[in-house]
């Protein structure tokens, strides 16, 4: 038979099973999130699969952004110390570590858009022109893009990557 005693306070427990049933129904979600406008999470469906039919190339985003190693390094730090807070009951360090953990993969996705993801954008997409809509087979005028970067033109979807925690 094992006998096991514990010599912590009964507040201090408390406080630290309240942390870790904390952890364990909440979670933190990164990318579009709720509050992402309907024109980013479309935009963001096109480019992460493609569209040949109008001569856009997949583009995935969110996956390999939060897969750099210097992005997961910053974000398991971050979950280690919401796991320490939440060892040591204090439920606003664990919240605080989690928010810490979202922004970093916030940061991540936005570095990893800022360094160019290939393919370059076509020229017909920098300058504009008129090209043939596939389905109708009419021609289409196309305003050019202000920038060079794939990905950013307006930088709606750009700014509207966000993160949040959310009960499992």
């Amino acid at each position: 038979m094992i006998k096991l005693t514990s010599k912590e306070a009964t507040a201090k427990m408390k406080d630290r099973l309240q942390c870790l049933q904390y952890l364990a129904t909440h979670t933190v979600e990164v990318g579009l999130t709720s509050t992402a406008s309907e024109r980013s999470r479309t935009l963001l469906a096109i480019h992460e699969h493609g569209a040949p039919a109008m001569h856009i190339p997949a583009r995935p985003v969110v996956k390999p952004a939060l897969s750099q190693s210097s992005t997961r390094a910053e974000m398991s730090a971050a979950m280690v110390s919401a796991c320490a807070a939440a060892n040591s009951g204090d439920l606003s360090a664990v919240t605080s570590a989690l928010e810490d953990a979202g922004r970093a993969g916030v940061d991540g996705i936005h570095a990893y858009i800022d360094k160019g993801i290939p393919p370059p954008n076509s020229p017909i997409t920098l300058s504009g022109g008129w090209m043939r809509n596939p389905i109708s087979k009419k021609p289409v005028k196309v305003k050019g893009k202000s920038g060079t970067t794939p990905l950013v033109d307006t930088g709606q979807m750009y700014n509207d990557f966000d993160w949040e925690i959310t009960v499992k």
